[in-house]
Formats: C-alpha cells, sequence, structure tokens
C-alpha cells in the first residue's frame, strides 16, 4: 500500500480475506469500508444514523466515506466480489 494511502486514510487498515485478498476495513473493528458505506446509504446517507446501527463513530464512519470517495471502483469490486461468493472470500 502506497505510503500516500496511509497518511490520507489512517483510520483504514487492510485485512487479507480468505481468497488472499487485501481489502479496505475500518480500524479497530470488523467492519469492511463497503458495509459502512452501504449503512450509510440504508440510514437515508446519514453519519450519525449509520455510526448509532454499527457501534462506531462517526469520526470513524466518515474515514469510511472519504475512503470511498477515494477509491470507490475499488471498494465497489471487493463488494461485488464479497456479496457474490459470500463470507469468507
Amino acid at each position: 500500500m502506497a505510503r500516500g494511502r496511509r497518511d490520507n486514510h489512517p483510520l483504514i487498515v487492510f485485512r487479507e480475506g480468505a481468497a488472499g485478498l487485501r481489502r479496505p476495513a475500518l480500524v479497530g473493528t470488523r467492519l469492511y469500508v463497503w458495509q459502512v458505506v452501504d449503512t450509510v446509504r440504508a440510514n437515508e446517507n446519514s453519519v450519525a444514523d449509520a455510526a448509532g446501527y454499527l457501534g462506531v463513530s462517526e469520526r470513524q464512519v466518515r474515514a469510511a466515506v472519504d475512503y470511498y470517495a477515494d477509491f470507490t471502483e475499488e471498494v465497489d469490486r471487493y463488494r461485488a466480489e464479497q456479496l457474490e461468493f459470500g463470507p469468507g472470500s
């Protein structure tokens, strides 16, 4: 991962899945960025409501949304793969 990505998104870490792919996740949680973004969308784009539902801070939700804004295609690809292949993929 490029140093700039870590600098710009310090609350995002990468976890390796069963398929060996590194996926962006919210630091200190078991949540992937795509899950946070889906939750924001399901809550009428409310960061506060999504944070309450997920049990994380609004700052953490904003971090995931900001990462998504910078790397939309990457996150959408991970989301599609996860939904297609299910847990553990």
